[in-house]
């Protein structure tokens, strides 16, 4: 039982030294993941075309 009071209160201190983002850190990161999930998103959609033009190409010819 005092392993999980000794735990607790280290969370507690970790808690404490943790930097909270204020609101424009907060919205400029959450536009960095935007972007960044937007150009895989587009980057995995054309390497989709690409590769299932060539599939489509590949069974025509056989």
């Amino acid at each position: 039982m005092e392993k999980l009071r000794k735990f607790f209160r280290e969370v507690k201190t970790e808690i404490k030294k943790t930097h909270w983002p204020n609101k424009k850190e907060l919205w400029g990161a959450t536009g960095v993941v935007l972007f960044i999930l937007l150009v895989t998103g587009v980057y995995f959609f054309v390497l989709d075309l690409v590769f299932s033009g060539a599939l489509s190409a590949l069974f025509k010819l056989f």
